[in-house]
């Protein structure tokens, strides 16, 4: 049907398999703009947070029927690295002009099915959704990026962002929202989109949070937690090494091994204590946490209070926990703010010189309690169970950098998503109806 460009047998089917994300707020009103994401595992909550605010009606589309016309023009023998800008390759040329085509007939019918009247995506880079992207914004139709991949803290990371977005063509949509003005700024001095067409509104996901941590008292309760947000081999190493190292010569590979292993046996040794360790996702990051922990003769099974676990809220683990440990990752100011005492590993290669310009948060180190030693590293556990004091301070100082890497501290991201959203669509020339 796609070759032959027959369109209306997959309207029918595309908009069987567009779903809406029901809102709790009752009845439905059909006159709210109407927004479909694309790729919408990748937004972290942000699509549910629009739903539920009554602003929008929220579409979304599976990740395999988005992908699935696209899929048709490729072969084995074309490099999808260069796609977002070809640079003369013939072969990339053509598909993009074949798939185009096609999406000038099908989406117009589609959207006014539906009537959607924008669409969004959670990353300027994503290739999937790159040519339904650009033939939506030829039509006419509103197109908003809200780049989720911010963190950005350190000069290894704004070389990298100012490196691979100045190797794209221009960006051809209708605007970028990002959370910092770091990533801002980066975004500007890459080339890849105008001052004018890109904003710092914060993270959605964080208003609720930060609005909670204002308020939450600490619990008092009968066992006390300890939970490790892991990390994998990269942890930042953006451009290096990707998740984890098959061949173990690159990247965190000690420094994983001894922080795991360190809390399985302190789980061991304190069975007063509940403890955590919380990849962000199954599979072979489990698989790497089982291995080196089997390496060193520790069965997690039989640690009846050391548990896995992946399928968890971040927000209630943090502030169900006395003491956090982490690397590299936002959860650390997510739990600074929450008043909680963060641990942060610094031994191993994570003073190997040529990861120096990768470290996060390195000029922020003094809000957080750092670990040079794996022995450190298990006494700091230890004494923070007992003493769990932030001072005033530094919390005043933990506000600051969240305020400064994440989002604000007033919790007023929605809003300002809103507010942008709507004007967009309001000033847009598209219509979705015939």
């Amino acid at each position: 049907m796609v070759f032959l460009g027959f369109t209306w047998p997959l309207v029918f089917v595309y908009s069987r398999v567009i779903k809406e994300i029901r809102s709790e707020i009752g009845k439905v009103n059909y006159d709210r703009p109407t927004i479909l994401a694309l790729l919408p595992n990748r937004f972290r909550g942000d699509l549910e947070i629009l739903a539920e605010s009554g602003a929008f009606r929220i579409m979304v589309i599976p990740n395999d029927y988005l992908g699935g016309i696209i899929s048709l023009y490729w072969n084995d023998k074309i490099s999808r690295k260069k796609y977002h800008n070809p640079d003369g390759d013939e072969r990339i040329i053509q598909i993009q002009k074949q798939v185009r085509v096609f999406f000038r007939k099908f989406l117009p019918l589609l959207y006014r099915r539906l009537q959607i009247d924008c669409i969004i995506e959670a990353a300027a880079h994503y290739k999937q959704s790159y040519d339904w992207k650009l033939a939506s914004y030829e039509l006419g139709v509103p197109c908003i990026v809200l780049h989720n991949e911010c963190l950005i803290t350190n000069s290894a990371h704004e070389r990298r962002y100012v490196e691979v977005f100045g190797n794209l063509k221009k960006f051809k949509g209708s605007y970028i929202v990002v959370h910092s003005h770091i990533a801002k700024k980066v975004f500007i001095r890459s080339g890849y989109v105008n001052p004018e067409k890109i904003d710092s509104l914060g993270c959605l996901r964080m208003d609720d949070y930060v609005k909670k941590v204002k308020k939450i008292k600490r619990l008092n309760k009968k066992r006390k937690k300890v939970t490790l947000f892991s990390f994998n081999h990269c942890a930042g190493l953006i451009g290096l090494i990707n998740d984890f190292s098959r061949n173990r010569d690159v990247g965190y590979v000690n420094l994983f091994e001894n922080v795991h292993v360190c809390i399985a046996k302190l789980a061991m040794e304190r069975d007063d204590v509940d403890f955590v360790i919380k990849p962000k996702w199954a599979g072979y990051w489990k698989d790497e946490i089982d291995y080196v922990c089997e390496k060193n003769n520790i069965k997690l099974r039989n640690i009846r209070n050391l548990s896995i676990l992946v399928d968890v809220n971040v927000h209630d683990l943090i502030f169900e926990s006395d003491v956090v440990c982490g690397y590299g990752s936002t959860t650390l100011l997510e739990a600074a703010i929450a008043a909680k005492p963060v641990i942060i590993p610094y031994f191993d290669e994570a003073l190997n010189p040529e990861y120096s310009d990768f470290i996060q948060f390195r000029d922020s180190f003094h809000i957080f309690d750092i670990a040079h030693s794996i022995e450190e590293f298990r006494l700091l556990v230890i004494n923070r169970l007992d003493n769990q004091q932030i001072s005033q301070e530094c919390m005043k100082e933990r506000y600051a950098v969240f305020e400064k890497y994440v989002s604000s501290m007033k919790g007023n991201a929605k809003e300002q998503y809103i507010g942008l959203i709507k004007k967009i669509v309001k000033e847009s020339k598209w219509s979705h109806n015939l």
